[in-house]
């Protein structure tokens, strides 16, 4: 035994003993709880027990199959299904009988060899150790290497055994796992957030079995692993916590283009566990408090339900889920053991497991990640709120006096809850009802006699007086802002864009989700001419534009209305690479650019980079403008203002293709970054804000004259972004510049308006300032803030 060892624990005996002396009743109490506490949880019931022999038996029928599986995936599997029937057909929507937890399962499929090659769409892979360092049902894994470079790989090796994939379920999921290649679970600027992610897919045709290919993570063990040789310190925890939360915001928050074709707002993790969490421990000392680890994330629904049994109930995947298996995680990770059949009674409502806790703070946070407290919005709702959160280090002696003294204290106030109990309850129950009447009562006189102000609700369902009746309404498909919001273009087909705000719903559903009762009927036309036209001869009753300040002269006149709910504009953007910061064009340009420099980048002036400034990349210059007519023309009309000449060489070059015109989301998906990362060419464009704004691929650049430009995004603390601001790691520390909109400081802003005749109808007037009251609802606002937009009322900095 080491000293420390010998020290620590005399000193620990010491501590009990003298507790026992000061406070010998309750030490005694909370003693024999604890004792009792474990004996409960050994008992065991003897009914349908069986032989150990008959649980390891097979049973055969005609007709019938049954399958048993480790506990450990009947219950990641029961928690989650998502939406997968249309991406994966046969996954999901399957019953599951009540499954043994010892698995029995015979394997006929023959493990790799050493020297096997494995072929796939990035390269060859060779098999360098056969013996699995870790075997699961129907997984095996394998240390291998790329052959073209030797760089070490994982391979996850999935089996499909006959007895539980007939020939068609084998043959669907090995043609959705070969798809999952495809998936970019990365950001624009190559940021993974410790997420661990498929470098490769390989389904071989003729076997029944398929090849997932990652990189290894070096010295790294499963929290599962850890917890068997100790809790976490609720410092410990709480790095833990931060580090995932981080990596689910990424996740939750994330464009993804799915194997179908479909955009997603968002993707849920689907499988949180212990066991797909992996602790790299940093052995070097440190003189720093916060914890030396990285946690990483593995193990995603999207390929781990493709490989279980089609017997099996898979639960619903959702954000919500994973903040929920999260915290309970966390509550293993502080008491140093998981719920299981060895520890049936684990509950995180049961304070005999907190009672040691002093950590409050990190207490109230795990029961609001559970649900058994109130629970947190989102990812980064939950993140900002742990970052918020005090820690206070606690010594040993203090905290077994707090543990005594609070044990004393809570058995004062249980004694004096007890008699006042009734009394209290009695009170609040008719002080209840009292205010009950008189709040029903006021608002029926309110409802009948005041009017209702702008701006005065926080949520949409607050929105009263909505009047009955079907209203249309419509906006340019040129100006791209508002129209981007309810369709996306995907091979020259316009497609209802979801997930957007909420996942799997569209706007206008979630507007009606939450309580937005106005029948709306939306009816896009081309150009804004085209609409306000329609506007005009009342064919809709409103219209939405982005370009109010530039539309036809009838506008501006007294016969419309105008009513701002947000604001965009454009902004010029040039590659971001995390991997090539130092040097990047965004550094060397300090950040910003002039309007001289854009009209000489845009006329074919301005070749190569280095004609700007010796210390931007030796690369030649590459142009890109967005699909939106109005967007260009709004740019031409400010940046080539007073010089009609450039204007025309500017125009000739979109016509001659010199300029690559295409959708601001393929510029921003690969080409302009790989381009770059690849040292072909450093490219630059301009788009919408909305569709810009969250995309770390590329840097946003301060615009206007020397020494006057301007930027679109702010940091919380006030500032400017800067080249140096990570905008990928650290996204909820930023956010659009309201100010430079609403004043119109920024040369490019502009408000998104819905625009009415002012001669309208009364139902038709009522029904368009209703739907401005529910946009300028704080919770209206979150949601156009949510798909894009710069909210009309001011964000808060945190």
């Amino acid at each position: 035994m080491k000293l420390s060892e010998l020290v620590n624990s005399v000193s620990l005996k010491a501590r009990e003993i003298t507790n026992y002396i000061r406070y010998p009743v309750v030490t005694a109490s909370m003693f024999m709880q604890r004792r009792l506490q474990e004996q409960y949880e050994k008992i065991e019931i003897p009914v349908n027990r069986k032989d150990h022999k008959e649980e390891n038996k097979v049973l055969a029928g005609n007709s019938a199959r049954v399958t048993i599986v480790d506990s450990q995936q009947v219950n990641n599997t029961n928690e989650f299904t998502g939406n997968l029937n249309n991406i994966y057909p046969g996954v999901v929507n399957q019953t599951v009988p009540k499954l043994s937890s010892k698995p029995n399962i015979q394997i006929a499929i023959p493990p790799l060899q050493i020297n096997d090659e494995l072929r796939g769409r990035r390269g060859r892979y060779r098999i360098i150790s056969n013996n699995a360092f870790k075997k699961l049902d129907r997984v095996r894994f394998y240390q291998g290497i790329q052959v073209a470079n030797n760089k070490p790989v994982l391979i996850k090796e999935y089996l499909l055994p006959e007895g539980e994939f007939n020939q068609k379920e084998a043959r669907q999921s090995k043609e959705s796992f070969e798809e999952l290649a495809n998936i970019n679970l990365k950001n624009g600027g190559g940021q993974d957030f410790r997420l661990v992610v498929p470098w490769d897919a390989i389904a071989p045709r003729d076997e029944r079995r398929c090849y997932l290919i990652t990189e290894p993570v070096d010295n790294s063990i499963t929290l599962r692993e850890y917890l068997q040789n100790s809790a976490m310190t609720s410092l410990q925890v709480r790095e833990v916590l931060k580090q995932v939360l981080q990596t689910l915001w990424f996740l939750h928050n994330q464009r993804i283009r799915l194997p179908n074709g479909e955009v997603r707002y968002g993707l849920p993790h689907g499988n949180l566990s212990l066991d797909t969490l992996l602790i790299v421990v940093n052995e070097q000392n440190s003189l720093v408090e916060t914890p030396q680890f990285f946690i990483y994330v593995t193990n995603l629904f999207l390929w781990e339900d493709l490989f279980k049994p089609r017997n099996l109930l898979l639960a619903e995947h959702s954000f919500e889920r994973d903040l929920q298996d999260l915290g309970y995680i966390s509550y293993y990770l502080l008491i140093g053991k998981e719920e299981n059949e060895q520890y049936p009674l684990i509950n995180p409502q049961n304070e005999l497991f907190w009672i040691k806790e002093k950590d409050e703070f990190l207490k109230l946070f795990i029961l609001r990640l559970i649900g058994i407290e109130s629970a947190f919005a989102n990812a980064e709702q939950a993140r900002q709120a742990l970052l918020a959160s005090p820690y206070i280090h606690i010594s040993a002696q203090e905290q077994d006096e707090q543990f005594i003294n609070h044990a004393i204290q809570e058995q004062n106030i249980i004694n004096t809850w007890t008699t006042l109990k009734f009394i209290i309850f009695s009170t609040f129950g008719i002080l209840g009802l009292i205010l009950l009447w008189i709040f029903i009562f006021k608002n029926n006189i309110q409802s009948k006699i005041m009017p209702i102000s702008e701006n005065e609700y926080s949520q949409i369902k607050e929105v009263s007086n909505i009047p009955n009746g079907k209203f249309t309404y419509t906006a340019a498909i040129s100006e791209g802002t508002w129209d981007s919001l309810i369709y996306y273009t995907n091979k020259n087909k316009r497609i209802k864009r979801t997930s957007l705000v909420a996942f799997g719903k569209t706007l206008e559903e979630e507007l009606e989700e939450r309580g937005m009762s106005l029948k709306l009927t939306y009816q896009p036309e081309l150009s804004i001419e085209q609409a306000f036209t329609k506007l005009r001869n009342k064919k809709v009753n409103f219209l939405i534009t982005n370009l109010v300040g530039n539309q036809p002269n009838e506008f501006n006149s007294k016969d419309f209305k105008y009513q701002t709910i947000a604001y965009d504009g454009i902004v010029l953007f040039v590659p971001f690479s995390d991997s090539q910061r130092k040097g990047s064009i965004a550094e060397a340009l300090n950040g910003k650019i002039t309007f001289e420099q854009l009209r000489k980048l845009y006329t074919n002036k301005i070749t190569n980079w280095q004609q700007i400034d010796n210390n931007l990349p030796n690369l030649p210059v590459k142009l890109y403008i967005p699909k939106e007519e109005e967007v260009v023309n709004r740019f031409k009309e400010v940046v080539f203002k007073n010089h009609p000449e450039e204007a025309q060489i500017f125009e000739s070059l979109i016509a001659s293709g010199y300029i690559i015109r295409q959708e601001t989301r393929e510029t921003l998906g690969s080409q302009i970054l790989g381009d770059f990362e690849n040292h072909i060419n450093a490219g630059i464009g301009f788009g919408l804000l909305s569709k810009v704004f969250g995309q770390c691929s590329v840097y946003p650049l301060s615009l206007g004259e020397p020494g006057q430009e301007v930027q679109t995004l702010v940091e919380n603390n006030g500032n400017d972004i800067n080249p140096k601001t990570d905008l990928c790691n650290d996204k909820g520390s930023y956010h659009p510049n309201t100010n430079v909109f609403a004043n119109k400081l920024y040369p490019f802003s502009y408000a998104v308006t819905v625009v009415y005749p002012i001669s309208s109808q009364n139902q038709t007037s009522l029904a368009v300032s209703k739907f401005v009251e529910v946009l300028q609802t704080d919770e209206g606002q979150d949601l156009l803030r949510e798909a894009g937009l710069v909210p009309e009322k001011n964000q808060d900095s945190n």
